[in-house]
């Protein structure tokens, strides 16, 4: 994969007790629809990201309403995602590679993909399952890793990576939750 991209948003009200906007229920774009994206671009790199860049937005409550962040490992793979709780995006990811690209529509509950070759154009649909019972596939694959003891399709180093990215994030941008704070007095 050479580049990639994804972006996700939704219009959101400005209500500062909904739990998008609200600091005291770790509110916020990253929080809330970062960790799909991230997800997402981390299971496309070779390796960890080790150049993170990023731009953020805050809410008036102090949460990250918009961020725009851009990775690259050693590899010198690269992905940009864009995420915004105050205007309303198509959920879509766009991975671009060498030779084409595969568009998924309405991720993370994603039953629709395209891959395009770039060479000839032509366009090959996927579809699987049902977008309605997303949810429900998470929970029985966690399910199913639990009883089998094979947590090897969890990704585990991929969550961790991610989580990783999210808090340094959060520190570059300052962004500490009231619950932090107070576990640190």
């Amino acid at each position: 994969m050479s580049k990639s991209l994804y972006a996700v948003g939704s219009y959101k009200e400005y209500d500062m007790n909904n739990r998008f906007f609200n600091i005291n229920l770790a509110g916020g774009a990253l929080l809330d629809i970062g960790v799909y994206a991230l997800s997402l671009m981390r299971s496309f790199m070779a390796e960890t990201p080790d150049q993170v860049m990023s731009q953020v937005r805050f809410a008036p409550t102090g949460t990250d309403e918009q961020a725009s962040i851009i990775l690259m490992n050693k590899e010198r793979q690269m992905a940009a995602i864009t995420l915004s709780m105050h205007s309303k995006q198509p959920k879509r990811a766009m991975i671009s590679c060498e030779k084409g690209y595969i568009e998924i529509m309405e991720y993370p509950r994603a039953d629709k993909a395209i891959i395009v070759d770039a060479a000839s154009g032509a366009v090959t649909p996927v579809e699987a399952g049902e977008t309605k019972r997303a949810l429900e596939y998470e929970m029985r694959d966690m399910e199913e890793a639990v009883q089998s003891g094979d947590v090897s399709r969890m990704q585990m180093p991929f969550t961790g990576d991610v989580m990783n990215i999210m808090t340094d994030l959060r520190k570059n941008w300052g962004l500490v939750y009231p619950e932090e704070s107070r576990k640190t007095e």
